[in-house]
């Protein structure tokens, strides 16, 4: 399994047992731009606790990394699963009908306004016709993408943590993603939005999610780190209750596999 890197935590930043594991991350010598993904909820669900909560803590980090070196760029996203989508060890469903259905961004936009910060909202369905159309070209020439192979209808990732990687399933002529596709394609475009930022040396995605997501996220982390990542990109993927209390971090870069 990956290894975690841990840095000197900052002097004189009053980091708590939440955020200061998370910041330990996070270079205090060179300047960096992070993307911090939170605030995620189902269309079915609507904005929960987790959402609010999870959103309150990248507020958190967000002043706490600006504090943390002079000229870091903070960015925040929250992910919105209009799929109804769910990854479990071995399989993915769908729980809720694909039409759209409409979602009130109300509590989130007051907090972020109350924090003076923006943020952006990634819907899942746009990343799944992201990869979905990624693999179209697999399907034609499977050299073109290294680490992928196909048993059946099942389109497989050659993993370094796991025994089996479930990346989509075969349909005519085009490939359904599963989530650890979908988490690759998210990572893809995160990264993507922080290069604008060339005056920083290193980029992080801060994703703060559930204890449940652990293993989609994990496998989502290792195609987009073995696959597209540069030197200097590194995820942080932050591990949680509803109320946020309870914290639980793993750093990857491309250096862990």
């Amino acid at each position: 399994m990956p290894s975690s890197h841990l840095h000197e935590r900052t002097a004189g930043v009053a980091a708590d047992h939440r955020t200061g594991p998370v910041l330990d991350h996070i270079s205090r010598t060179q300047r960096s731009a992070t993307l911090i993904a939170a605030g995620y909820f189902e269309s079915a669900a609507g904005i929960g606790d987790f959402s609010r909560n999870s959103f309150a803590l990248a507020h958190e980090l967000g002043a706490f990394l600006r504090r943390h070196h002079r000229g870091n760029k903070v960015r925040f996203d929250v992910i919105h699963n209009d799929l109804g989508m769910v990854c479990g060890a071995a399989a993915c469903s769908v729980n809720t009908p694909a039409a759209s259905q409409p979602f009130d961004l109300t509590p989130l936009s007051a907090a972020a306004a109350a924090a003076g910060i923006t943020f952006t909202v990634t819907r899942e369905r746009n990343l799944r016709n992201r990869a979905a159309r990624s693999m179209k070209d697999w399907l034609k020439d499977p050299s073109a993408k290294a680490g992928f192979v196909r048993e059946g209808d099942g389109v497989y990732y050659r993993s370094r943590q796991y025994e089996k990687v479930l990346a989509g399933v075969v349909k005519d002529n085009y490939v359904v993603p599963r989530c650890p596709l979908l988490g690759n394609e998210y990572y893809v475009k995160c990264f993507a939005s922080l290069r604008q930022y060339t005056d920083c040396a290193r980029a992080y995605v801060i994703d703060i999610c559930s204890f449940s997501d652990k293993e989609k996220l994990t496998k989502g982390a290792e195609i987009y780190l073995r696959n597209h990542a540069a030197r200097t990109d590194e995820i942080i993927l932050v591990f949680t209750d509803p109320s946020c209390t309870n914290v639980v971090e793993m750093a990857l870069s491309a250096h862990d596999f």
